[in-house]
């Protein structure tokens, strides 16, 4: 955690509560008051995603805010990244980008001509889960890794990258994405391609998330159940 973090943290929530002061905040960097099971109405704000990056003057990190209702279909997010100049944004129907109406349709390689994005916090995690959990990582043509979820996420949603995996990211990292992947249709699962949606996080944070766009998902799907 920087002083950029909590700075952009006090500055997002101030602006929330003066619209908004009925919901309470999950936010990356306060999270004690914080009941999920008892929420069914919050905002999920990570006010820095990608904090190394942003340390190192590196151009990968990115700002998530979503408001999450009962209804998943009147739920909104926000993902912003300043490097780009890139924000985008969803209303109870549409996705935005920089203030125009969004969509994308992209083609994809095959897998093994495709870059994979994998985030996986801690060295540790990457040693542990290398003996036998990845192996089938050996299928993609590059591997790519960039210690946030805002920033690779807007690259899924733009058709740059077709897959995201990350290992155990609690929710306020991705709500944003999930909403408004949802709007465009793309996938959210698990490793073993379950469903996640916001109740899959109520209970604990799941071990993997999925996040891409359905061709090159369903192929992934396909290689793990191979294994």
């Amino acid at each position: 955690m920087t002083e950029a973090d909590l700075l952009s943290e006090k500055e997002i929530i101030s602006l929330i509560k003066k619209q908004d002061s009925k919901y309470i905040i999950l936010s990356e960097e306060a999270t004690s008051s914080f009941q999920y099971p008892s929420s069914k109405q919050f905002w999920a704000v990570d006010p820095l995603c990608g904090t190394v990056p942003f340390s190192a003057g590196l151009d990968s990190w990115g700002v998530s805010v979503a408001y999450i209702s009962k209804s998943k279909k009147t739920s909104v997010g926000a993902i912003y990244c300043p490097a780009s100049k890139e924000l985008v944004y969803c209303d109870e129907n549409k996705v935005y980008k920089n203030e125009e109406e969004f969509s994308v349709s992209p083609k994809f390689p095959k897998i093994k001509d495709i870059t994979l994005c994998l985030e996986i916090e801690r060295g540790e995690n990457w040693t542990k889960l290398f003996k036998g959990q990845l192996d089938w990582v050996k299928h993609f043509s590059q591997i790519n890794s960039f210690a946030s979820a805002v920033y690779p996420g807007l690259q899924v949603i733009n058709g740059k990258i077709p897959l995201m995996v990350i290992y155990k990211i609690s929710l306020e990292h991705v709500a944003s994405l999930l909403v408004i992947g949802q709007k465009l249709g793309l996938c959210a699962t698990d490793i073993h391609g379950n469903d996640l949606d916001l109740d899959s996080f109520q209970d604990k944070i799941p071990e993997w998330f999925v996040f891409g766009w359905p061709e090159p998902h369903n192929e992934l799907m396909k290689i793990i159940k191979i294994k």
